[in-house]
């Protein structure tokens, strides 16, 4: 009996070194191009057959970018390894003149196309008398593709409080940013569209929400973003920057009408906040008629945004509050320029309430859908 067990573990010790003879290991790691020490995890690793064109193995890189795979000897076959963002790498490999040797090494080394890493922290819009930045976790945020018509990021109670995505050359884009209890963060990005190298609407640059690098050809790079999210806190007012009237009248004014313009995409994004747009007058004249003369401004001006624009006026109230805030020394008695005198004609928007999020339940996707038959529907008229 231990004759015959012997003779088998003989005969199973002969068949598997048969069978590994004919077996060799493709090992590697993948790396960026210029950036060495950046390794690739979860790239996808093909072994292609060179004669047939069929995939015989597949898996994605370690957390070191590392692959190994077991293929047979005597054939030919191709790499093929595939990472979001960069040009594929694609080599040919022949194993018909491997000997004793069963390892072949490869050094892939992936170039990354012209696009940029748009590298963002969430924070909260600083308080009055508070000092410390406050991190946003748990938002949801979503990246669409106008260009390819398709989602290309969708995160839902986001652990942490930052995030990364790859702008790619040539496309329109569309990030949202949502959380409840805060105002929801759109953010349009045209990434080299019509001599736009890298442009967006949305981010305020005044307050350097935005840095970056770009490499020598400006063909790639990176850019932190330090995105603020203004929490929805009654009786908050915001100062709506370039809404001025001329002396006396409340006519909405050329250049007012495309600061409402831009305001209005921030009220349809957040169709649950209730506001109040309130005028302002400068403190020549009386003081009942500057009263009446900022209602007609406000009612003015919120004529323009429920007429032209289609917001509901259910959610959006006027209110003149006349000379009775002036924001400098221009009082009654007090001699002036025209410009600080105009710096008191202002608009601003007060937070009154707030209501369910009718967008909750919807994608970024179906918002944007939603808003381009709303344009259709509005230049049909």
């Amino acid at each position: 009996m231990n004759n015959l067990k012997n003779y088998l573990t003989i005969v199973l010790s002969l068949l598997t070194c048969l069978v590994f003879a004919n077996n060799i290991s493709i090992e590697g790691v993948v790396t960026e191009k210029h950036n060495k020490g950046f390794r690739m995890v979860g790239a996808q690793v093909e072994v292609i057959d060179a004669s047939t064109q069929t995939i015989k193995e597949s898996l994605v890189t370690d957390e070191l970018g590392r692959f190994k795979i077991k293929i047979d000897k005597n054939q030919n076959y191709i790499i093929k390894v595939v990472r979001k963002n960069f040009t594929p790498f694609v080599k040919e490999v022949s194993t018909d003149d491997l000997q004793a040797q069963n390892v072949v090494i490869l050094n892939v080394v992936m170039e990354r196309k012209p696009g940029y890493v748009f590298d963002v922290t969430l924070t909260e819009g600083l308080k009055k008398g508070v000092a410390e930045i406050a991190a946003v976790k748990g938002a949801r945020i979503e990246v669409y593709n106008n260009t390819s018509n398709k989602s290309e990021l969708e995160l839902d109670k986001h652990a942490g409080s930052t995030f990364q995505f790859v702008f790619e050359s040539g496309n329109y884009y569309t990030i949202m940013i949502r959380k409840k209890g805060f105002f929801n963060k759109r953010i349009e990005a045209y990434i080299d569209i019509e001599g736009c190298i890298l442009c967006f609407d949305g981010l305020d640059l005044k307050r350097q929400e935005l840095i970056g690098s770009t490499s020598g050809d400006n063909k790639r790079g990176t850019f932190l973003a330090d995105i603020k999210l203004q929490p929805i806190e009654k009786d908050v007012t915001f100062e709506i920057e370039n809404i001025y009237y001329d002396f006396d009248k409340a006519n909405i004014r050329k250049d007012a009408a495309s600061e409402l313009d831009k305001l209005t995409n921030i009220l349809r994004d957040n169709q649950h906040v209730l506001l109040e747009l309130g005028a302002h007058t400068d403190s020549r004249g009386n003081d009942e008629y500057n009263l009446k003369l900022s209602n007609e401004r406000a009612k003015a001006a919120v004529k323009y945004l429920t007429a032209k624009n289609g917001i509901s006026d259910q959610r959006l109230t006027w209110k003149g509050y006349g000379e009775s805030q002036l924001l400098n020394e221009c009082v009654n008695g007090v001699e002036c320029d025209e410009n600080s005198h105009q710096r008191n004609r202002r608009t601003e928007l007060k937070i009154i309430g707030s209501l369910e999020d009718p967008l909750d339940s919807m994608s970024l996707k179906e918002i944007i859908e939603q808003g381009r038959r709303y344009e259709l529907l509005a230049k049909s008229k």
